[in-house]
Formats: C-alpha cells, structure tokens, sequence
C-alpha cells in the first residue's frame, strides 16, 4: 500500500499532468487528486499525491516540501485523516496523458502508459516517436508545454500497445542519453478507484 501525501499552495494554473510528473520524478506515482471547487471547476489549490512507498513519499516530502512553484512554495507533507473526518467530495483524478478527469476502467491497457522526462526542450512529438518506435508500437504521444508560451516544460507521456512493449521500453531509455540529457521514463499510474469523476480543471495544448 502507498503513503498519501497533501500538497498544499498549488499555483492555480497548474494542470492534472503537471501534477503527476512533477511527483513522478522522484518514484512511482499511484494516485494524484486535485480538489477543485464543486461549482466552478477551478482547482483550490490544494490536492493529494500516493506514492508508491513509504520512502518515495519522504524523498517527495524532502524535495518538494518548500519547493518555489510559479512564485508559491508548495506545502507537502503526510496525509492523515482525523477520526470521522468527511471525504473530500470536490475531488478530481486524472488518467496521465489525457489533461482530463476520467473513470478508472479495467484491464492492463493504462500500464503501458509512461512518463518520459528530462527531455530536451527542443524535442518534438516525433522525435519521441522514432525513438520508441524501436522497440514496439506508439500509439500516442503528448508533450506538456506552457498554456502561454507554448514552450515544453521538459517532460511528456508516451503510451505503448502493451505493457510489455512500456518495459522494454524502461529498460532500455530509462537514464539513456538522448539530446544531450540523460532520460527519465517510468510508468505513469493512474488512479485505481471505481465511479466516475466530473470533468473539469483544464488541460494541455499537443504540440
């Protein structure tokens, strides 16, 4: 089971993606949820994190905790719920790689998704093609960039056909050299809850 993380002080105009990457930097994340307000969609500025261990919570808490974020300093530390505490019912959860809320479904399908950062800010969509394409079957590709500039932030989502094809792929470009950097690539978690989710919060222009 994961440790559950608060982060507080968000920076209104950060995405669900963002969110998530930012968090996958230091490990595997299971779960990312940002509140927003139940009648106009917007984030609170709040949200929560699951990491995939206790010890990539801490290094997350280590990291991030103070961390300077479009001028706010993020707040992270331990969720824990008081006793008889209501759940949190304006809450959002994102699939990685689609800018939107979405119902879990079933199947192996989401675990052929990847995080893919430290890239070079001059990559394209199509150079992250080719270079996976030499181990199996992309079927998407979506680099995260500034909503106002249009400038990549540096990291993006790629999906295989199968999750066998998204292992290969770790195993063979995770701390590989491409464009001068050395490449970050794991799996991106969605959340593994069941329900639907309200749409809302905003999204990330392609390239």
């Amino acid at each position: 089971m994961g440790t559950r993380l608060f982060v507080g002080n968000i920076p209104p105009r950060l995405c669900f993606p963002e969110l998530e990457a930012l968090f996958a930097e230091v490990g595997t994340v299971q779960e990312a949820d940002l509140v927003t307000d139940s009648i106009t969609g917007r984030s609170r500025g709040f949200g929560f994190v699951e990491m995939a261990s206790n010890e990539e919570a801490q290094a997350a808490i280590v990291k991030y905790h103070g961390y300077e974020l479009e001028g706010q300093a993020l707040v992270v530390n331990e969720a824990k719920p008081r006793g008889g505490e209501r759940p949190v019912q304006a809450r959002d959860s994102f699939t990685p790689g689609t800018g939107r809320s979405q119902p879990s479904s079933a199947g192996g399908a989401r675990s052929a998704k990847l995080y893919v950062g430290n890239l070079p800010y001059t990559t394209t969509s199509k150079d992250l093609q080719e270079l996976f394409a030499q181990v199996g079957t992309v079927t998407s590709v979506s680099l995260i960039t500034d909503r106002v500039s249009g400038q990549s932030k540096g990291f993006g989502f790629v999906e295989m056909s199968s999750a066998q094809e998204a292992q290969e792929v770790i195993s063979r470009f995770d701390g590989h050299p491409f464009q001068g950097r050395s490449l970050k690539v794991n799996i991106a978690k969605p959340p593994e809850r069941s329900g639907g989710f309200r749409a809302g919060g905003g999204g990330y222009p392609r390239r």
